[in-house]
């Protein structure tokens, strides 16, 4: 096995952590079932390769190795080996002027990359997708992503990919730098880029839909961001919008319930 040369390495370590979480109204058992469907049909393990392989180009990663499996009653497991390499493909352009009404909801799932000494993981903790377990019909998908690199690639490279394929209704990135690395005269440096804000790295088109807050610890090379959807549409929570018949008053409700359960998920309290 050829070893993969590190010389003047960059010994940094770069994290990149999104907890994104989605809502979605299920209104009866045919909604739930209708859900399930979906997710199994459209996230095997075979499309979240798909996921993590397009990460590791957007930052300019190489893949080496894939294994994945599926699991029964439903789950899924990737893991990539990956090197950084030169040539970095480009993050899919955006076809349109408006966001993606529909979040790829997917399976449980725990996917690991690594890159040498580095790794990408992502877990999911969808809600159990029966009647009596919803709050209010609201069933909450939450999905967490992990990005870690070291060498000259940058985690931040993906933060509007990741952002612009899952649609989440509330988001939490975290970023963070550690260890320490050389300049070529010798002297110490703790964080290899000017960073004020995670939020920098959003595009402004993505930004129009969310209220966004920045809590960071720059000092200690810590960074926060978290986005909440500023407008409730009801497509969005739905899977078969044009299929429900709703009335006014019904519609009202649920985007009062729909409104609520992200306010608590945004701020974090009841």
């Amino acid at each position: 096995m050829s070893k993969i040369s590190l010389h003047g390495f960059n010994n940094l370590t770069k994290s990149l952590s999104f907890s994104l979480y989605k809502l979605h109204y299920l209104a009866d058992d045919n909604a739930i079932a209708a859900y399930n469907a979906y997710i199994a049909k459209r996230f095997c393990a075979d499309k979240l390769n798909v996921l993590l392989t397009d990460i590791c180009h957007a930052i300019g990663g190489n893949v080496l190795n894939v294994a994945m499996q599926d699991y029964q009653p439903q789950g899924a497991s990737v893991t990539l080996m990956i090197s950084e390499g030169e040539q970095a493909q480009p993050l899919p352009k955006y076809l349109s002027t408006s966001l993606p009404t529909k979040l790829p909801a997917q399976l449980p799932a725990d996917l690991v990359a690594h890159l040498d000494k580095s790794h990408l993981c992502i877990h999911t903790y969808p809600d159990d997708f029966i009647q009596d377990s919803l709050s209010n019909n609201i069933a909450i998908f939450r999905a967490d992503i992990e990005l870690s690199t070291c060498g000259v690639i940058s985690p931040l490279k993906v933060v509007n990919y990741v952002i612009d394929t899952f649609n989440a209704d509330v988001i939490d990135i975290d970023y963070r730098i550690r260890g320490v690395t050389k300049s070529s005269q010798g002297g110490k440096i703790f964080i290899d880029q000017v960073l004020n804000n995670i939020s920098d790295h959003i595009s402004s088109k993505l930004l129009a839909a969310y209220t966004v807050e920045n809590n960071n610890l720059s000092s200690q090379n810590i960074f926060h961001t978290k986005l909440c959807k500023s407008k409730v549409t009801l497509k969005d929570y739905f899977l078969k919008y044009n299929q429900v018949k709703l009335t006014k008053i019904h519609s009202s409700e649920i985007k009062i319930q729909i409104a609520r359960e992200l306010q608590q998920l945004y701020t974090k309290s009841v």
